[in-house]
C-alpha cells in the first residue's frame, strides 16, 4: 500500500495536480479542484511531516464540498497524528456519524478520548470496536486501560491476561498489566510481570524506565529489600534529561518498606536539599509515609505543609496547595482515629477537590455512594 501511494505521488497525474495546486496557492488565490485532487494533495503533505499544508488543503477541500465524506475522515487524521486531542475526537465523530462501521475511526477515538482522560467515552469506543471485531486486539486493550483508569481494577486485570494470552510477548501490555495489579495488592503477580517485560525490553522499550522503576515497588513490597534497590540502579541507565526522577524519594520509600525510618529520613531529607519545589516533594514524602501505613507521620507533614501555606510567600498559591492536601488530610485523620479533624478536612475535601476525595475513600464509602454524600456516610461511621 505505501509504495502504491509513493508511487502516485511521482506519477505524471498527482505532479500535474500538485503543481496545478502549489502555482494557485503561490499567486494568493485559491484553486478550484474536486474533493479528490485536494485530499490526495493533503494526503501528500501529510507524508512530508507538512501537517500546515496538508489541513489548508483539507479545509479548502470542506469549504468547496462540503458533502463529500474525504475531507472529514483526512481532517480527523491530521489531528490524530499532530495530537490534537479535543479536536481529533470532535472530526472522529464526524467520520463516524458517516461511517459507523469504520474500525479505525472508533481505535483512534478511544486513543484520543484516552488521552483526554474520558475514560467511560474511551471504554465506550473500545466496546463498539469490539462488537465489530471481537478479536481485535488493540480495542481488548483499550479497553483495559479504560478500565483499570475507572478504577475498576478486577475487570481491567481480566481483560488484560485475556490479552497477554495472545500477545504474550508484549513488554507495555505486562507493564500496565502490573501496574494494574498492584493497586489489587497482587505483587507477586506484578512482580512476575514485570521482571518478563524488562527481559523483553532489553532497553529498547519507550516504558523501559518505568518498567524498571515499577519492578523496584514490587520487589519491595514481596520483601526483596535488595533487589529492590538494584531494579532503582538499572533505572538511572535509562533515565533522561526530560524525565524528573527523584531517586532520593525513592530509596527513602524502599528503607521506609523495611521499617529502617531513619535511613529513609536521611533520604527524604537529601530530597528536600535539592529541591525546587518543598511543597510538593513534602506531599510526596507524606504519601510515601501513607503508602507504608505511618498515618500519624504523614497527618504531621501535611499539617506542616498547611502551616507553611500560611506564610505571605504562598499567599498567591496557598488555595491551590490546600486544595491539593485536604482530601491526604482526611483521610490520614480517619485513619488515626481523629474524628473531629477528619469530619472538618472531609468536609473540606468536598468542597475544594471532590476528585482526589473519592480516590482515597473509594475502599471506605460506598460505591455508588456521590462525594457529596460522603458526610452522611461519615457521620454513621
Amino acid at each position: 500500500m505505501q509504495q502504491e501511494e509513493d508511487d502516485y505521488f511521482q506519477s505524471e497525474e498527482f505532479l500535474d495536480i500538485i503543481n496545478r495546486y502549489e502555482q494557485t496557492i503561490n499567486s494568493g488565490q485559491n484553486p478550484y479542484m474536486d474533493s479528490d485532487e485536494l485530499i490526495d494533495v493533503a494526503d501528500y503533505y501529510m507524508t512530508q511531516g507538512k501537517h500546515t499544508e496538508a489541513k489548508k488543503a483539507t479545509e479548502l477541500a470542506l469549504q468547496l464540498h462540503p458533502d463529500s465524506e474525504d475531507p472529514v475522515t483526512m481532517m480527523a487524521d491530521i489531528m490524530f497524528e499532530t495530537q490534537q486531542w479535543q479536536e481529533a475526537i470532535v472530526w472522529l465523530n464526524r467520520v463516524l456519524d458517516n461511517t459507523p462501521f469504520d474500525v479505525q475511526a472508533w481505535l483512534n477515538l478511544a486513543d484520543a478520548q484516552l488521552q483526554c482522560e474520558l475514560f467511560a467515552e474511551a471504554l465506550d469506543s473500545a466496546e463498539y470496536t469490539l462488537a465489530i471485531q471481537p478479536d481485535n486486539l488493540h480495542a481488548l486493550l483499550q479497553k483495559a486501560y479504560a478500565l483499570s483508569r475507572q478504577d475498576r481494577f478486577y475487570e481491567a486485570s481480566e481483560i488484560f491476561n485475556q490479552y497477554i494470552e495472545r500477545c504474550p510477548d508484549d513488554e507495555l501490555a505486562l507493564y500496565h498489566a502490573a501496574f494494574n495489579l498492584c493497586f489489587l495488592e497482587r505483587f507477586h503477580e506484578a512482580n512476575d510481570m514485570l521482571t518478563k517485560a524488562e527481559e523483553l525490553s532489553q532497553g529498547l522499550s519507550p516504558e523501559h524506565l518505568n518498567i524498571c522503576l515499577q519492578r523496584s515497588y514490587t520487589e519491595a513490597r514481596i520483601g526483596n529489600m535488595q533487589e529492590a534497590l538494584d531494579a532503582l540502579e538499572r533505572s538511572v541507565n535509562y533515565n533522561d534529561p526530560y524525565t524528573k526522577v527523584d531517586y532520593n524519594l525513592l530509596k527513602g520509600h524502599i528503607y521506609l518498606l523495611f521499617h529502617q525510618k531513619d535511613r529513609a529520613l536521611a533520604f527524604f531529607s537529601e530530597a528536600l536539599t535539592k529541591s525546587e519545589d518543598h511543597i510538593h516533594t513534602m506531599r510526596t514524602i507524606a504519601q510515601v509515609f501513607m503508602d507504608c501505613q505511618d498515618f500519624t507521620t504523614a497527618t504531621s507533614i501535611l499539617k506542616e505543609i498547611e502551616e507553611i501555606a500560611k506564610s505571605a510567600e504562598y499567599e498567591e498559591k496557598r488555595h491551590d496547595i490546600n486544595v491539593a492536601i485536604c482530601p491526604a488530610q482526611a483521610y490520614c485523620y480517619y485513619q488515626t482515629g481523629h474524628r473531629a479533624e477528619f469530619l472538618y478536612y472531609l468536609q473540606q475535601a468536598i468542597m475544594l477537590n471532590p476528585k482526589d476525595t473519592q480516590i482515597f475513600f473509594r475502599d471506605i464509602f460506598p460505591n455508588e455512594a456521590r462525594p457529596e454524600d460522603y458526610l452522611y456516610y461519615a457521620s454513621r461511621l
